[in-house]
């Protein structure tokens, strides 16, 4: 008896991979429904992965990133691809390498993934907490639900969660059973979030949208520069793209008690020098406008009240009034717009958990506990965090993918025993799957 506790993206495709090679699963999830969390990525359109090559999905998570090498070998984002468009769900990769179902419904994805755990009469057990995993001479015996309830198994996968989105059942249950167990537990932060600034203009800001910026985060002698991109101002912070894909770094920082500082290039493509003759170019040809009403073409209007503002420019001058040092300070302005950094905001609206169980103490060929025999963990519980843009959810599948695998390492098993599509690796069922699988042969 194999026995997943957790139904959320890693948990399923653990319950699937394990199904597959006709064991008998049973896949516990603390909700009424299985992946919750799984409905809001991507905004609600889920962004499954990432079609960057397999070893540049190394580079995309934390300096732990090399521990999911074999997860990756044994299911890669090709993989992932394939398994959905061979169960009739097909994807596009839109920009950054992001892929999204061509539904852009989240709910596609989830939908899918029940179906396949129909498909293969995996048993759920919903609104079922487990209060602990039952352990003798550090062998998996069995696993004991909230309400007394024991079930004798061989094998349990962990693929609980993180603490990001609480209200979805995050709460670090599967974090809580590791640490009992004897694991060390690498402290917990939010990952992919939204910054607060030390200021007020944010909130005069909100709603706001800069696109095709550049953010340079400062710690000291420390700089952090993010791509390319779009950031949206909150109530009291920013968010958007390249906030989110940069804020591990800042998060770290934040927790060493560094002063953080935040510098928006507004005009990133081009050089001061280069920036003012823009500018002046569009000022000859409307010298009468306002100059307000000049800069709005390349900030929203809020935004370009904002730079007059902190240029000490009256908001009402026309551009054949400006000067030649209000024009030099205020092409300063776009290249350089600084705030202080306060902190992130909370778990609740974080995307993801950072930290979790300590890679040293799990198996990476077969993510079997290193401490206790038939105990294995998948997702985001551990410590391995990857940047926005699908990356964390493919990380999640794999992990779960390899977790719900026989005992024997990935590398170890016999070929013959692999699914060949035409001579080349796709999705790798083990041979005696479900009967659908076996048909789509």
């Amino acid at each position: 008896m194999i026995i997943i506790i957790g139904g959320g993206p890693a948990g399923m495709m653990a319950a699937i991979s394990a199904a597959s090679t006709q064991n008998e699963v049973i896949l516990i999830e603390k909700n009424e429904h299985l992946g919750r969390k799984l409905l809001l990525t991507g905004g609600g359109r889920c962004n499954l992965t990432n079609i960057c090559g397999s070893e540049d999905l190394i580079h995309h998570f934390s300096k732990t990133g090399s521990f999911l090498r074999d997860a990756f070998k044994a299911f890669d984002n090709n993989d992932l691809i394939s398994f959905f468009a061979r169960r009739g769900l097909k994807t596009r990769i839109e920009e950054d390498g992001r892929v999204f179902p061509v539904t852009d419904k989240a709910s596609s994805v989830l939908d899918l993934l029940i179906e396949e755990v129909k498909k293969l009469k995996i048993k759920v057990l919903v609104n079922t907490s487990v209060k602990e995993v039952i352990v003798s001479q550090s062998v998996v015996k069995s696993v004991l639900r909230e309400d007394g309830t024991i079930i004798e198994a061989d094998k349990v996968i962990v693929a609980a969660g993180g603490l990001s989105y609480e209200a979805t059942g995050s709460t670090g249950d599967g974090i809580r059973i590791a640490e009992k167990l004897g694991h060390t537990i690498v402290p917990l932060t939010p990952g992919i979030v939204a910054l607060t600034l030390e200021s007020t203009l944010p909130e005069r800001l909100e709603g706001v949208s800069l696109n095709d910026v550049k953010l340079v985060f400062k710690a000291g002698k420390k700089k952090a520069a993010s791509g390319k991109g779009s950031i949206i101002f909150t109530k009291n912070g920013i968010s958007g793209p390249i906030t989110l894909s940069s804020s591990s770094k800042v998060v770290d920082w934040l927790n060493e008690g560094k002063k953080v500082s935040l510098e928006i290039d507004i005009m990133p493509m081009l050089d001061p020098k280069e920036t003012e003759e823009v500018l002046i170019k569009k000022i000859s040809g409307s010298s009468v406008k306002k100059l307000k009403n000049i800069l709005k073409e390349f900030v929203p209007m809020r935004f370009s009240e904002l730079l007059l503002e902190l240029s000490k420019i009256p908001q009402d001058k026309k551009a054949n009034q400006l000067t030649s040092k209000e024009r030099k300070d205020l092409i300063m302005l776009f290249k350089k717009v600084k705030f202080d950094v306060a902190n992130t905001v909370s778990f609740e609206k974080a995307q993801i958990t950072r930290g979790g169980i300590s890679v040293k103490e799990i198996d990476p060929g077969t993510m079997e506990s290193k401490k206790v025999k038939g105990l294995y963990f998948a997702g985001e519980m551990i410590d391995v965090d990857g940047d926005c843009g699908g990356f964390s959810l493919q990380a999640a599948f794999s992990t779960g993918y390899l977790a719900g695998l026989s005992r024997t390492r990935y590398e170890d098993l016999d070929d013959s025993i692999f699914v060949d599509r035409k001579g080349h690796r796709g999705i790798i069922f083990p041979k005696g799957g479900s009967e659908q699988w076996q048909k789509e042969q």
